[in-house]
């Protein structure tokens, strides 16, 4: 049953009536909700055009510039001097930005911005990297990391925001896999890392008292997870592009399966919730997939529970579109016969309707109206 929507002053008036609304703090709330419905928020598609737009004006003014022979790949100091030049422009336009009306002025400066930023990160970073020399282990990591940290708080991107720490993150992934720097098994320290980004994630963006300048950084996180998560479900040669040999993915699939279940309880409302029927045959469920060795499926799910319980539309739509792309890489990567696999297709299909018609049976998809 759908649930019913409410609106700001019938919300106001309910925080009033339960005391948790103080008196001197109403006209602070209602003008903050009346800046917020004023303030323009374009749909999804135009960010997506707006982010493609930035990225080929960057890539074709960092042309123009490599073309005019204005700057020289060849030196780490000149490419550091235009990399600062530019980080310092993009950051005095991102201060001038909120003092900025909106309209088609700020959108032209939120580009600049965004632009100038982004060339000046790339220079500074490939000239901190020719200064340091190139075979340097963890320079380029540290470089992304210094440049982020000094932008992160100025930045008004949320784009750049995402963009940014996760650029860390993967130059610190293809230190571990492509650089050997832990030995010829980098596993643990892949899971290591695989930890890390999730207590990252979940930190950021499933506790509701982190400030919300952070949660890019958390959606940031969780991309991480995703990208580990593609390398373990290309097949049992995964990683060995880059270290010779396969990479061991169970402890990575043990953490998956922890975040999952820790998802469910705090969707739920708790460890607790988990002994009532629904949630302990999902708990099983998530068990069991841990067991068969789908980490990919087990993300897909991870990515829509948190989707669905932030009200996340990109999330839910980013979930839809990789379950079935990961349950196509797990099926191909069985070491199985055609007319094996078909079998489990058809077993799996059974069990989804079993599973289905038990659901529908006992109400479990059924919501109690408030």
């Amino acid at each position: 049953m759908t649930r019913p929507s409410i609106d700001a002053e019938t919300l106001i008036a309910s925080w009033q009536a339960a005391g948790a609304l103080p008196a001197d703090a109403q006209a602070a709330l209602v003008e903050a909700v009346r800046a917020a419905a004023a303030e323009e928020h374009p749909p999804l598609h135009l960010k997506i055009l707006s982010a493609v737009g930035t990225l080929l004006a960057t890539l074709f003014f960092l042309a123009f510039l490599i073309v005019a022979d204005i700057i020289s790949l060849n030196s780490g100091s000149n490419l550091l001097g235009w990399g600062l030049a530019f980080l310092s422009a993009g950051v005095g336009l991102s201060f001038a930005l909120p003092r900025t009306a909106q309209g088609i002025g700020r959108d032209i400066l939120a580009q600049a911005a965004f632009t100038a930023m982004a060339l000046g990160k790339v220079m500074s970073v490939f000239g901190i990297v020719l200064l340091a020399g190139a075979n340097t282990p963890w320079v380029p990591t540290v470089a992304i990391l210094a440049v982020t940290i000094a932008t992160y708080p100025v930045s008004a991107s949320s784009l750049d925001r995402i963009l940014s720490p996760y650029a860390v993150a993967a130059s610190a992934l293809l230190e571990i896999l492509g650089r050997g720097t832990f030995g010829g098994d980098p596993s643990l320290a892949l899971t290591a890392f695989y930890a890390v980004a999730t207590a990252v994630a979940g930190l950021l963006l499933l506790v509701h008292r982190v400030p919300l300048a952070l949660r890019p950084i958390g959606i940031a996180a969780l991309a991480t997870m995703g990208t580990i998560v593609c390398i373990l479900a290309s097949g049992h040669d995964a990683g060995l592009w880059a270290n010779r040999r396969p990479l061991d993915p169970r402890l990575i699939e043990g953490v998956l399966t922890l975040s999952l279940v820790g998802t469910i309880a705090w969707v739920a409302g708790g460890v607790g919730k988990l002994a009532q029927p629904p949630l302990a045959a999902a708990t099983v469920g998530v068990v069991l997939l841990g067991f068969a060795g789908a980490p990919g499926i087990g993300f897909a799910l991870l990515v829509l529970i948190v989707g669905h319980a932030l009200h996340d539309v990109p999330l839910r739509v980013v979930g839809v579109l990789a379950l079935p792309v990961f349950l196509v890489l797990w099926y191909y990567g069985r070491d199985m016969t055609f007319l094996e696999k078909s079998a489990a297709l058809v077993g799996s299909g059974a069990l989804l309707l079993i599973g289905q018609a038990v659901i529908t049976g006992a109400g479990w998809d059924r919501e109690e109206a408030p």
